[in-house]
């Protein structure tokens, strides 16, 4: 072999030795899930091979110690002269568990604003000045322009007067691959609660929000057997309702959960109840509905662990028609008050029992009309 061939040959074998190790790189960097386009292509072949190389190991995820931050609002003048009881009020909590470190992550933008969304309905980046807005933003049941003050003590909360909104925000679950975030609002509106639930889920793996459009196909063919598979269900759930039965569902409802067992569909107030039902359909019979993507995540999961649910502060409503009291002054606008100011044993909302993990049947709230 000349001189000349020899160089060549070594000039050769770097070049693949360069190639490899870039080909190698490329890989490690997949695996490790900071690739931002490892499921660019979703359901593709190329997504599922991808999915293969998902890492197992699992950091405990670490969440806010609970906080309570409530604003109290009330009219300047009441709606009746002389009537102490008839000023328009309204008290702003909320609860939450803030998610602060996700398998070792603590950069989670697009999970912080996926819960701002949902939970507080505005577009801030930060959950901070999220909850301000809309702690700082008073409902009362009629509109009363800005003729109203700001008060550091729970005002008495009177029928057709008083309105309290309350969000709560936690976790539901967690397992090796997925978080489930909840968010429960609860509004008085002077005569009536009423209750609302949405979930954000996430990808602990990946570092992402899953939508239910990476759950579910999004096809109207499978759509429809999935509804025949709900109402399926349904038709098990009357057996041992009596004659409260539920009617069948119209449609596969846009909120769900998922959970240890399976997915529970949630159907709002007067759907298929006069109440809120939850429909537990098991993995095993809605495979054929999922995702590639999600079928990938549930083979690599395990590990479920349910946390306890956070509740929903009291009303101080009033046990009859007495006047407001004269120790209630105004505050500076922006006040946060502690928990203390409204941990009061007297509930006659919305009441979630501790036990409310219902595996196919409604959600355990209590509901009364005042």
């Amino acid at each position: 072999m000349t001189k000349k061939n020899l160089i060549i040959v070594i000039i050769l074998l770097t070049i693949i030795d360069l190639m490899a190790a870039g080909w190698y790189m490329s890989r490690r960097i997949e695996a490790s899930g900071k690739s931002q386009d490892l499921f660019g292509q979703r359901d593709s072949t190329e997504a599922i091979a991808m999915a293969d190389t998902v890492t197992t190991a699992s950091q405990a995820d670490v969440f806010e110690k609970t906080q309570l931050n409530t604003y109290y609002f009330i009219a300047n003048e009441p709606t009746i002269a002389g009537d102490q009881t008839s000023y328009y009020t309204s008290t702003k909590h909320v609860k939450s568990r803030w998610p602060q470190k996700i398998n070792g992550n603590d950069d989670l933008g697009e999970l912080n604003k996926e819960l701002i969304k949902k939970a507080f309905g505005n577009s801030q980046a930060k959950m901070r000045d999220a909850r301000y807005v809309f702690l700082n933003t008073p409902e009362f049941n009629k509109p009363i322009g800005d003729s109203y003050r700001t008060l550091v003590k729970a005002p008495t909360v009177y029928p057709v007067y008083g309105n309290v909104s309350q969000v709560l925000v936690y976790p539901y679950m967690t397992s090796q691959r997925l978080l489930v975030m909840e968010i429960d609002k609860v509004q008085y509106n002077g005569n009536s609660t009423n209750e609302s639930t949405t979930y954000v889920h996430y990808d602990r793996m990946q570092q992402r929000v899953l939508s239910r459009l990476d759950i579910l196909v999004a096809d109207v063919e499978k759509e429809n057997k999935l509804l025949k598979v709900i109402n399926k269900k349904i038709d098990d759930l009357n057996k041992g309702r009596g004659d409260n039965k539920l009617q069948h569902a119209l449609n596969v409802p846009s909120e769900i959960r998922c959970g240890k067992r399976g997915v529970v569909f949630q159907y709002q107030h007067g759907t298929i109840s006069s109440s809120a039902i939850e429909v537990l359909i098991d993995y095993d019979k809605l495979k054929p509905f999922f995702t590639e993507e999600f079928k990938q995540l549930q083979d690599h999961n395990d590990g479920y662990w349910v946390y306890n649910a956070l509740e929903p502060e009291p009303l101080h409503s009033a046990p009859a028609r007495q006047a407001l009291s004269s120790s209630t002054t105004g505050a500076k606008a922006g006040k946060s008050v502690t928990p203390a100011q409204t941990r009061k044993k007297h509930y006659s909302g919305a009441k979630r029992k501790s036990g409310h993990r219902a595996p196919a049947s409604r959600r355990s709230w209590r509901h009364r009309r005042r």
